[in-house]
């Protein structure tokens, strides 16, 4: 025998549903499982099945309702799972501890806990997913209603928050971010004060490259405190906030633990880009051609390292030297990336190929000339132009984005000579602080590196064909003057639509604060708190 109280009210013997009958019968099995070996005084039922008015006749229907259930059990006793007691001062419901699905869930839940405390967070976070998908939707949803105010169905709402909590800890601490974050927006929203809750929702956007959303989040919520309650969060919530505004290094994923590893790519090294590209959504548009994304990244990195030994040599004398080496220096910019990838499979002319590349760089140069940008080192099949190298203007964004409308035009819109069917572009542009250094190779020509050039990579990978596609950042820098499809969001970014009715056109040499602070590395540049 076997009964289901989270969800509506479920009994059954070997696998068969068992009819309950009426609702004061369903009423007393239900309360006494929430209560299961325990005894329960019928003065106690007697307040829980009428909490309105109890009418004269309640102890006998309760008697009646008592006989009824017990023929039920009866059906199941032989393995002695289940039996109704009469025990003084009420009664008692006796039932095996794998008989009841929230004494299954309760088990399942303090042992994902205790593998989270151990440290093994991968089998946390499966064994806390099997607790609770247990849950068919809100406990007894089919007897509640607004008379029936049970403290122990409260309860048992605490008890799935926590589990769920517990849960996306777990998941926060082996990086499935990604994954967890619908279910805890769906969360959150529905209990908006929940403080764990709304941190964790913090840390899963900012992981997400949704900073300013993260922050959001923190907002609304002291909102309402202070509004509804006159309370400040939490100091923890607080200083997450801080966290998150001075992009501290303890909010970045964790290392991937050993038995998830191999879900991790590898991040892939590119001339002015350092790129980890995630998984691609099933219904993006030519994901089918996500292998080749690998393939591309991989080639255009070994040319990369190639270009890298060449120049050490040359600096350790075993060829001239035809440059030197500038400082490099932390600054603000905006990167238009143009990857264009072509189709081999029928019988192409090679030389239209290598045709159509001259074009599209001769393209990207002209217009990036025109919006005030300086084309980077260029690593075929992917393209870059980089706007604020000689110190960041307040523009920067828009001219960056209205140079990918441009380059996006010129090309996705020319005729099949200039562009052949064969041929795709994808685009993409971010803004963010950066890493300029300047390598003898590149002849004065600085290369770009940094975590917004990392994202600008991501945001390229996924960008579909003839789409520009922005960063949050980019966004709301030039929500002004360009018009954007609100959907879908980061990581997969935000597509840039067309130049607004009535923005300015104008070239004014806006200059805008360099920003501070040492230089970083490939990979390290962070966006500022004010650049948010």
């Amino acid at each position: 025998m076997h009964f289901r109280i989270l969800g509506s009210l479920q009994a059954g013997v070997d696998g068969t549903t068992m009819p309950l009958g009426g609702v004061i019968k369903r009423r007393l099995l239900a309360y006494l499982l929430l209560n299961a070996n325990r005894v329960v005084a019928t003065h106690k039922l007697l307040d829980v099945l009428w909490p309105d008015e109890t009418p004269r006749t309640a102890r006998k229907m309760i008697g009646n309702a008592v006989r009824g259930l017990r023929l039920d059990l009866a059906h199941g006793a032989a393995d002695t799972r289940a039996a109704l007691l009469t025990c003084a001062p009420g009664y008692q419901l006796r039932v095996a501890p794998d008989a009841v699905d929230l004494f299954l869930f309760r088990r399942h839940v303090e042992r994902g806990r205790t593998e989270a405390g151990a440290g093994d967070h991968v089998t946390a976070a499966r064994t806390l997913r099997g607790a609770l998908d247990l849950w068919r939707g809100a406990a007894l949803a089919d007897l509640t209603d607004g008379a029936l105010n049970w403290p122990e169905l409260d309860a048992l709402e605490s008890e799935r928050l926590g589990a769920l909590e517990d849960y996306f800890e777990a998941g926060l601490a082996i990086g499935r971010h990604h994954e967890i974050l619908g279910e805890l927006q769906t969360a959150v929203a529905e209990d908006p004060l929940r403080e764990r809750l709304s941190g964790q929702l913090m840390v899963a956007l900012y992981r997400c490259g949704r900073q300013t959303d993260a922050l959001s989040v923190f907002r609304g919520i002291r909102t309402e405190l202070v509004e509804r309650f006159g309370l400040e969060p939490s100091r923890e919530l607080r200083r997450l906030e801080r966290s998150i505004l001075e992009h501290a290094p303890d909010l970045e994923v964790p290392a991937a633990p050993p038995g998830e590893r191999h879900r991790a790519p590898e991040p892939t090294r590119v001339a002015t880009l350092v790129a980890q590209q995630p998984p691609r959504r099933p219904e993006a548009p030519d994901a089918r051609d996500a292998p080749a994304v690998s393939r591309v990244l991989a080639r255009v990195g070994r040319d990369h390292r190639r270009e890298h030994r060449v120049v050490d040599r040359a600096e350790d004398g075993d060829r001239p030297c035809t440059g030197h080496r500038s400082a490099p220096r932390r600054t603000r910019v905006s990167v238009v990336l143009a990857w264009v990838r072509h189709d081999l499979s029928d019988d192409h002319d090679l030389d239209g190929v290598q045709h159509a590349m001259a074009d599209i760089e001769a393209v990207l140069r002209q217009q990036s000339s025109q919006n005030g940008g300086t084309v980077g080192p260029v690593t075929a099949p992917v393209f870059s132009a980089v706007f604020g190298i000689d110190g960041p203007r307040r523009d920067d964004a828009t001219r960056a984005v209205r140079t990918a409308f441009a380059l996006r035009d010129r090309i996705d819109g020319s005729r099949p000579r200039t562009r052949p069917s064969w041929l795709r572009l994808h685009v993409a542009v971010v803004t963010g602080d950066a890493c300029l250094s300047y390598l003898p190779a590149h002849s004065g020509v600085p290369t770009v590196t940094g975590d917004a050039v990392d994202r600008g990579f991501r945001l390229l990978a996924m960008a579909p064909r003839g789409q520009v596609r922005v960063c949050e950042v980019t966004r709301q820098a030039t929500e002004a003057q360009i018009s954007y499809h609100l959907g879908p969001e980061p990581p997969e970014g935000w597509e840039a639509v067309r130049v607004r009715t009535g923005a300015g056109q104008g070239r004014a040499e806006t200059r805008a604060p360099e920003s501070s602070g040492p230089p970083e590395g490939p990979g390290l540049a962070r966006l500022t708190a004010r650049s948010l």
